[in-house]
């Protein structure tokens, strides 16, 4: 009997150290980035944009393509750990009419694995410094503002949140990007002209807005030299989040890329030279609601359904072996032993005192 509860006992400490194990420690690193994190998300979208090979072609009043559609997948995959340090590879590929425009990318963020926000990178590892969210939000996100991370201008931004509503099913917090500032995505850089010859601008002009190529020529150099622009980044971006996982469900991105002059008046706004309208395909947020539902059905199971059921069995196994050691107490030697019937010698003995 002894042995039984001794057993019984030592199941009762497994099962409930098993449930706390679970519980504070596999649930809280599951709401981590881990190291075979991976999600994919789809977009679609149009874009309009200076052509350059119509320019250099001479063809001004094609100069600008519009509308062309595209596709895009962006991946994001855990390239390596570091204690508490993820390193996020950032891969998009785009596909379609304006694919040429708009060119890929290929990145490494260095996040904390908890917060999503930056974290120092790691020695011997290549990856861009950044500041805010720039892979998402964080597992179980707040109904509250998050710094993030613009791309197009290279600086921190604000996400703001919105407010609270269903969306696709599911409930989000919806949070909202609006930022503007001097271009310093290198892959849009890498496709504009530093500068640009004065008859061309002069002919762009005139075929945007005829009334402008007269109030241009003021601001042009008189020497006839080439023209230096530069370009301002303005993006608008909303954004769906899952109020349990924090998954984007959904998003909506509108960028504008426009054309600056320099000149002895300052930097002249002259046209838009890109203009990308981004959002989630279909299947884009149909994996994104999976996802979402897949990681609330696991977290359930974790956090709730398996330490549940092994501290009740604990507790179970706990009783068993009070049960267990309360019948042994009864046993020889035990309670039960004082109730045997007496001995003759035991008999004589009573006498004897009697008559005494």
């Amino acid at each position: 009997m002894r042995k039984a509860a001794i057993a019984l006992t030592a199941g009762a400490v497994v099962c409930a150290a098993a449930a706390a194990y679970i519980r504070f420690v596999m649930v809280p690193d599951a709401e981590q980035a881990q190291s075979d994190t991976h999600t994919v998300n789809h977009y679609s979208g149009t874009a309009s944009f200076l052509d350059q090979q119509a320019i250099a072609g001479g063809d001004l009043a094609h100069a600008f393509q519009k509308d062309l559609p595209f596709t895009a997948v962006e991946d994001f995959k855990t390239a390596s750990m570091h204690g508490s340090t993820a390193v996020i590879a950032d891969v998009t590929t785009t596909s379609g009419p304006a694919a040429a425009a708009l060119g890929n990318s290929s990145v490494n963020w260095a996040v904390d694995r908890k917060t999503l926000l930056p974290a120092a990178i790691p020695s011997g590892v290549t990856a861009v410094e950044h500041q805010g969210l720039v892979v998402g939000f964080p597992f179980a996100p707040g109904a509250h503002d998050y710094p993030w991370w613009d791309g197009g201008t290279g600086k921190a931004a604000t996400a703001k949140y919105a407010r609270t509503e269903k969306h696709a099913g599911r409930t989000a917090y919806v949070y909202t990007v609006d930022t503007t500032g001097t271009l310093a995505d290198k892959t849009i850089l890498a496709k504009l002209p530093q500068s640009i010859g004065q008859e061309v601008l002069k002919g762009l002009a005139a075929s945007i807005a005829p009334d402008q190529a007269s109030a241009l020529s003021l601001l042009l150099p008189k020497d006839g030299s080439d023209v230096a622009l530069t370009y301002v980044s303005s993006t608008k971006s909303t954004m769906w989040v899952d109020k349990f996982d924090g998954t984007t469900l959904d998003a909506d991105n509108q960028q504008t890329v426009t054309a600056q002059l320099k000149s002895k008046l300052g930097a002249v706004p002259l046209t838009a030279v890109l203009d990308v309208h981004t959002k989630y395909s279909p299947q884009g947020v149909a994996d994104s609601v999976k996802q979402s539902k897949d990681n609330e059905s696991r977290m359930l199971w974790e956090g709730d359904v398996a330490p549940g059921a092994l501290a009740l069995l604990a507790v179970l196994l706990l009783v068993g072996a009070v049960v267990v050691a309360r019948r042994g107490a009864g046993g020889p030697g035990g309670a039960a032993a004082a109730t045997e019937p007496a001995t003759p010698e035991a008999d004589a003995a009573e006498e004897e005192a009697a008559e005494d």
